[in-house]
């Protein structure tokens, strides 16, 4: 019998070398290459063997890599504390008292009160309330970031090692219990299991891609609106320096009128770019645009139709070149009460993207976690209907494996 042929390590496999310690999976290789000669020749499955080992120490790496991020954030939150502390107990050595001798003349004959000072509670070695050092943390946090950096690299590979397993075992292998022709029941039994949760694997792949979209959708107007909002507080801010009604009219007279011109001229560009991120947002949220509440809809329409473009209209009011009529002092004060009324909607429409966008990656989470989970059972009962009806099985090799039965090791 001829050794099957290999497929490019790439394809197969999946770099978890520094994963290995904290995954707790064995090794792609474990409990076979390292102890067979290399002139032996391989089971006709152990490749399949193999895809399905990749998807394990995959799927293991996924289901740890949030707690691993979660306990990465805490330990740099308990470093962030420490080096603040240290800094404070350092600014606070260097600035003791200077010795005085003004104790040396006082009059030896005044009595002075003396209070018992009481002992102090000696902490107990054995507990555990004594917190970490800024080295501990340091080396903690460094040993945490190597760890999450090997799991979310193994993790990456999850999709991908289970499409590669799927792909053989529904097109390139033909299962005995895949037919509900087959002979006996287990088959019939397996093909109607396998229809079903194959189904089951497909909805909650459509809905977890349809959930992933939304997000993508909701985190890019996020970061739109986001900008928008930023901008639009500049060119405010720029405007309130000039004609701000707080403003005494001896500033704005003994102001500096080319300045002036400037800041006006620099917080209309401001206004330009908030504008174009709204845009932006609002194209974004189109496809998803039932998202939206009625409140929401509102805030929207009314952005669009003022705009927020208040900064240039107030640069065309003061150097439009046309001759200044009277009034201009109360049409600047309009436009700036409309100015702050715009960007209070603006700012309550930010807010409610941002709540939404959190809402739809939680979601997204959600419905993944539903997918995978659809996926494990999907890949037990292969497992199971392997063992049952196959005369080999797609547990990765160990010690009980086909890989090391007799009529496995051809001499």
């Amino acid at each position: 019998m001829q050794p099957p042929l290999r497929k490019q390590s790439s394809q197969l496999t999946v770099d978890i070398g520094a994963a290995q310690s904290h995954l707790h999976r064995p090794s792609m290789d474990s409990g076979y290459a390292s102890s067979m000669a290399s002139s032996t020749r391989l089971p006709a499955d152990w490749m399949l063997s193999r895809m399905y080992e990749n998807w394990k120490i995959a799927d293991a790496a996924t289901q740890r890599l949030g707690l691993d991020l979660r306990s990465l954030e805490e330990c740099k939150s308990q470093l962030r504390d420490a080096r603040k502390s240290a800094e404070a107990d350092k600014k606070s050595s260097g600035t003791k008292r200077r010795p005085t001798l003004i104790p040396l003349f006082r009059k030896k004959s005044t009595p002075t009160l003396v209070h018992p000072v009481p002992a102090l509670a000696c902490p107990d070695p054995s507990s555990d309330s004594v917190p970490p050092s800024l080295a501990e943390l340091e080396a903690r946090l460094s040993a945490l970031e190597s760890r999450v950096a090997a799991t979310r690299s193994a993790a990456e590979r999850l999709d991908t090692c289970f499409d590669e397993l799927r792909r053989v075992l529904d097109d390139g292998r033909p299962v005995s219990w895949r037919s509900s022709h087959s002979s006996g029941s287990s088959g019939s039994f397996y093909a109607d299991s396998y229809k079903k949760a194959r189904r089951t694997v497909s909805t909650r792949e459509e809905a977890y891609l349809a959930s992933k979209s939304t997000t993508k959708a909701l985190q890019r107007a996020c970061l739109a609106v986001q900008s928008a909002h930023h901008h639009y507080m500049k060119a405010m801010d720029l405007l309130d320096v000039v004609c701000s009604p707080k403003k005494s009219k001896w500033e704005a007279i003994v102001g500096d009128e080319q300045s002036r011109q400037e800041t006006y001229r620099e917080a209309a560009k401001w206004a330009e770019k908030a504008q174009i991120c709204f845009n932006e947002c609002i194209r974004s949220l189109q496809p998803q645009w039932d998202l939206l509440k009625r409140d929401e809809v509102e805030i929207c329409e009314d952005l669009k139709e003022t705009g927020l473009l208040q900064a240039v209209q107030l640069y065309n009011l003061m150097y439009g070149g046309k001759t200044l009529a009277m009034g201009i002092t109360q049409q600047v004060q309009i436009m700036m009460q409309k100015q702050d009324a715009v960007f209070q909607r603006l700012t309550n429409f930010a807010v409610w993207v941002q709540s939404c966008t959190k809402h739809c990656e939680a979601v997204e989470l959600e419905t993944r976690e539903s997918r995978d989970t659809a996926r494990r059972q999907l890949v037990a009962l292969w497992v199971q209907a392997d063992e049952d009806t196959e005369t080999y099985s797609l547990v990765a090799p160990g010690e009980h494996s086909h890989v090391f039965q007799p009529h496995h090791h051809p001499l």
